[in-house]
């Protein structure tokens, strides 16, 4: 009888392990479906706090999206290159529209246009062109920007080192706004 109990215990052992092998299997094939139909980001939005780099993931989908930084003004911005995707013909542009506040209440402060461009790998790498494009309107006898923040006209400055490749697209953006810190509290890919 106890030659059968050992017997019995051996095999159930090894149903065991062959059904956790197969689960170990799904999930693992699972993960990789996920993975794979993930959204790509498209682009990283860095800041500075206490001293330690904060990096936001803005990723390759439509609609808005409130910032995990909402309501925490900067002195400066980066933005820097998502992940490089592989494909046979280069990516669409994309343009990425960053608004202080939301709902009602939110400013266009500026956009950015995103186009990729091929390394040496063959994977498509995306860069990034700052447009401020401020609406403007005359008023007595001046033109006056219609965007502002704090009722000061929301203009942007480069501060970066990086320079343009031939068509005005860097390989990361720094900036800051010329009214002092300004937050980024959403953004709109499309």
């Amino acid at each position: 009888m106890t030659g059968r109990v050992a017997h019995r215990g051996f095999a159930q052992g090894r149903r065991s392990s062959a059904a956790a092998v197969v689960a170990a299997m799904l999930l693992m094939s699972f993960i990789s479906v996920l993975h794979a139909a993930s959204t790509p980001v498209l682009m990283l939005l860095e800041h500075t706090e206490a001293g330690k780099q904060i990096q936001t993931k803005i990723e390759v989908k439509g609609g808005l999206v409130a910032s995990p930084d909402k309501g925490k003004p900067q002195e400066k911005w980066i933005i820097r290159a998502g992940e490089t995707l592989k494909s046979a013909s280069r990516p669409d542009d994309r343009a990425v529209s960053f608004y202080q506040g939301t709902g009602a209440q939110s400013t266009l402060l500026f956009i950015v246009k995103v186009r990729y461009y091929q390394n040496n790998a063959g994977r498509w790498v995306p860069q990034f062109q700052l447009n401020e494009e401020p609406l403007v309107v005359r008023k007595n006898g001046r033109w006056q920007p219609l965007t502002t923040v704090q009722g000061v006209p929301s203009f942007i400055v480069r501060t970066g080192t990086a320079l343009p490749n031939a068509e005005g697209y860097f390989t990361s953006l720094e900036f800051g706004f010329t009214t002092g810190v300004t937050a980024i509290d959403a953004w709109l890919v499309q």
